[in-house]
């Protein structure tokens, strides 16, 4: 199993190379000094493995290093892009109110990158919950959160590149249409008037006429339309069933309600992601379609990425990798122990249903701002 140590090893004076769950192997060891590294730091002595290591649930030493430094820079950079998109979107669609202006060639462009995102970072930029975009209009970071869900399922569907960009498209422009709506109505915190709420249900068939104006493609434009159209018929504007949706009408329903539902707004309080995952489940082939929920599921996990959760041995994680082989399975990295203490040096272990640590539920929004992570 290699060397474990009973304080934590350090790097430099900074970085801790490993904590006293985490073996420091010949491979680390050699990895090191091919680095250019001839020592490292601790106040530990050799140790004995602690008793769940045997279980085969914490990484490798040198995949946690390996992990770290990779995962920090890809959250950097996804982060990066995901603010630039949000104001590029913001900027854009503020342009269309005041002067009915849409730069669908430069917003392709923005998607081009957003695709290339998820394709070398998938992980990185699907954590977009933690990265807080403070915004009083909940429908651009609304439509930016789609358009990342949307394409996690479409290069996961192994769509081609023409279409990757027309379903990044529709997903960013669903909601166009509410543009054209009064600010009144849309970011109104009390219940809608049955006149307010015909108004709303008018977005898809004003999305579609904006977008048709624009020149992009049918599928595009119907993605606007049809999003609230529902398998069993129970959607709007025109009761479509089944296949009559056309599939990016199908992803965009399930990303944009997965993140409505995700998503804190002045009139109602944010649910856990994994919630959201099961409530999806309970529409599926009645509201939505459920190969799309599962690919979604595949992308995220079922406890979504950036998910604070409780483990079997009562500590307490954020889901910071997919397991595409398991998604009910994904890494955690542990950051309070069962005592209830912060770890300085999150483990990342990967979970499992035997032998393993195992994740029990997520935790409640409530549970999670009770959290001090500072």
């Amino acid at each position: 199993m290699g060397n474990y140590f009973d304080s934590p090893v350090y790097l430099d004076e900074a970085f801790i190379l490993v904590s006293p769950d985490t073996p420091l192997t010949d491979e680390l060891i050699q990895r090191l000094k091919s680095w250019g590294y001839e020592r490292v730091l601790s106040d530990g002595k050799p140790a004995e493995a602690p008793a769940y290591i045997s279980s085969g649930a914490a990484t490798t030493a040198s995949s946690v290093l390996d992990m770290d430094i990779r995962d920090k820079q890809e959250i950097v950079d996804a982060k990066k892009l995901y603010y630039a998109l949000v104001n590029f979107t913001l900027e854009s669609f503020k342009r269309y109110k005041e002067d009915n202006r849409l730069n669908i060639p430069s917003l392709s462009e923005r998607i081009k990158e957003l695709i290339e995102m998820v394709k070398s970072s998938r992980d990185a930029i699907l954590r977009y919950q933690e990265f807080v975009y403070p915004s009083e209009n909940y429908m651009y970071v609304h439509s930016v959160n789609s358009a990342i869900l949307a394409l996690a399922i479409g290069d996961l569907m192994k769509l081609p590149p023409h279409r990757m960009i027309e379903l990044g498209l529709a997903a960013l422009l669903h909601d166009i249409g509410m543009l054209k709506l009064p600010d009144a109505v849309y970011l109104k915190e009390d219940n809608l008037s049955d006149k307010e709420f015909q108004l709303i249900r008018a977005h898809t068939t004003l999305g579609y006429k904006i977008l048709k104006g624009f020149s992009v493609s049918e599928e595009i434009a119907l993605a606007a339309e049809e999003h609230h159209e529902r398998l069993d018929g129970s959607g709007y504007p025109k009761a479509l069933r089944g296949d009559k949706i056309t599939l990016y009408s199908r992803i965009v329903a399930v990303v944009c309600s997965y993140d409505a539902i995700t998503s804190r707004r002045l009139f109602k309080t944010q649910n856990d992601p994994h919630a959201a995952v099961m409530e999806l489940l309970k529409g599926r082939n009645k509201s939505y379609d459920e190969n799309i929920i599962r690919s979604l599921i595949v992308c995220i996990s079922a406890y979504p990425l950036g998910s604070l959760v409780l483990l079997s041995d009562d500590s307490i994680g954020r889901v910071t990798k997919t397991n595409p082989e398991s998604p009910r399975f994904p890494f955690v990295q542990v950051l309070i122990d069962k005592e209830g203490k912060h770890i300085d040096e999150p483990l990342l272990i990967k979970t499992a249903e035997e032998n393993g640590v195992a994740i029990q539920r997520a935790l409640s929004p409530d549970e999670t701002e009770q959290l001090d992570f500072s």
